[in-house]
């Protein structure tokens, strides 16, 4: 677990965020989404460190690959709440479906770029 700069916010092993509050918590897979839960249950979203909280965002925004639950972790694609990972996104999404797991797209212009990029690196 990792501190973000945000008042009760860690980043986890999965790169999801987590907000803390008393023996609960609120989870999400983008800070975006953390806030906007935060906001609803009405909690406190502040920044206490605005050099952390800034590169916490910017982690954040480059950790976003336009598939459901899929993350970067180095070299791998990941994906959350499982320990399936592999270098190559075509090999993450089978063993996914294999798994009997849901793949589908949240972003369908990031989604087409990072397998496109993905796939170009193993034409090589």
């Amino acid at each position: 677990m990792k501190f973000s700069g945000f008042m009760n916010v860690y980043q986890l092993d999965d790169k999801s965020w987590e907000y803390q509050f008393g023996e609960r918590s609120l989870k999400a897979n983008t800070l975006k989404e953390l806030e906007v839960l935060v906001s609803l249950y009405g909690l406190k979203w502040r920044v206490l460190d605005e050099a952390l909280a800034a590169k916490s965002l910017e982690e954040d925004k480059d950790n976003v690959t336009g598939f459901l639950n899929v993350y970067r972790d180095g070299d791998y694609w990941c994906y959350r709440g499982s320990g399936l990972k592999s270098r190559s996104l075509k090999v993450l999404k089978k063993k996914v479906l294999a798994e009997g797991l849901e793949w589908s797209e949240t972003d369908k212009d990031l989604a087409y770029k990072n397998w496109k990029l993905d796939l170009r690196k193993f034409e090589k």
